[in-house]
């Protein structure tokens, strides 16, 4: 008869496979205890059963509020399990603030609310980050939404910063500026996306100037264009000839497409129209500004606005070009002979104003 096969001994686990179970971390209990003595060695008080406790003199450092805990004043601390030679139990006030310190950091971590603290120092990849009395970590890569040029220069400030991870029994925060940043970020930019009004007015800085016209900043992430038509009422060749990066201007909202995240805005509908002051007849001055194969166009002093003056309007004298007869810069006594403010065109002639002397 054949022997019987041997049984196979089970596989040994494989690394990473077996679950390593978690340490229980044994808290002391956080009560509320009432102070019968204030001496050298420390703060004597009542426990709620009776017996005596001890806060020791070091660990009440960690109280700013230690120097006013007077006889019958009610104050919160961790039983420890220990009792001193006198017979009172220990009780660590220190443990009990971080306690109620974690409390808030976990809280703070579930309502995604913002802590503030204190940068006590830069380390390999980080910041130190002090809230409430306990240490946390902050990530070069967390400091700002775009690489920080000098982190060890927020040493020594206070800054809002948002707990991205709290684990008490690891002793391990992780903290964010970068994100509380980008999510206040985010909210000046929908409260400028849901103030911009067609018709309204707004206030922006010039941050570019180009042949299309200017680019203004109306807020975080929110950009408009005062294309060069809407730069002023005069014709404008170059658009830095009426503003500059770094000019505060108030403009006009002209188009809002949020989609798109497109603002049209005009400076010029905010200044008095010039068309608003001309009548036909009316006889004025000007300077020439450039001179065309059919004439040459005027801007008047009094108001500011460009016409044409038709070469058949310019003399009587016959066949006799535009530039023979004015340059530009050259001053004209010039009669409005047509208006359309619509169109923006403005007939003139130098012909009738002289026929009128």
């Amino acid at each position: 008869m054949a022997d019987a096969p041997l049984p196979v001994p089970p596989a040994p686990p494989v690394p990473g496979d077996v679950k390593v179970p978690r340490p229980v971390v044994h808290r002391p209990k956080v009560v509320s205890v009432e102070v019968t003595g204030v001496g050298t060695d420390g703060v004597e008080a009542k426990l709620a059963d009776g017996r005596p406790g001890i806060i020791e003199a070091r660990d009440l450092a960690a109280d700013p509020a230690a120097s006013s805990l007077d006889v019958g004043a009610t104050v919160e601390v961790a039983v420890l399990s220990r009792v001193d030679s006198s017979g009172r139990v220990l009780l660590s006030r220190r443990w009990a603030l971080q306690n109620r310190a974690w409390d808030r950091l976990e809280e703070a971590v579930a309502g995604h609310e913002p802590v503030s603290g204190r940068v006590v120092r830069q380390v390999k990849g980080g910041l130190v980050v002090e809230v409430d009395g306990l240490r946390t970590f902050l990530p070069l890569s967390m400091v700002d939404e775009h690489p920080h040029p000098d982190p060890s220069s927020l040493v020594g400030t206070e800054i809002e910063v948002l707990v991205t991870a709290a684990e008490r029994d690891a002793d391990r925060i992780v903290v964010s500026r970068r994100d509380l940043l980008r999510r206040q970020r985010r909210q000046a930019e929908r409260s400028v996306w849901a103030s911009l009004k067609v018709g309204g007015t707004v206030t922006g800085r010039v941050v570019g100037v180009g042949g299309a016209g200017a680019q203004v900043e109306l807020g975080p992430g929110v950009r408009g264009l005062v294309h060069r038509s809407e730069l002023s009422w005069q014709r404008v060749d170059n658009p830095g000839d009426v503003v500059s990066v770094g000019d505060d201007v108030t403009v006009e909202v002209l188009d809002v497409n949020r989609s798109k995240r497109r603002v049209g805005l005009s400076l010029r509908r905010l200044q008095a129209d010039p068309f608003a002051s001309i009548t036909v007849g009316q006889r004025t001055e000007g300077v020439v500004l450039r001179v065309v194969e059919y004439g040459c166009f005027v801007r008047l002093d009094d108001s500011g606005a460009e016409g044409l003056v038709h070469m058949s309007e310019l003399s009587d004298r016959p066949n006799m070009r535009p530039d023979q007869l004015v340059v530009p810069g050259e001053r004209l006594a010039v009669k409005v002979i047509s208006a359309d403010p619509v169109k923006r065109r403005l007939g003139l002639s130098v012909r009738q104003a002289l026929l009128a002397e």
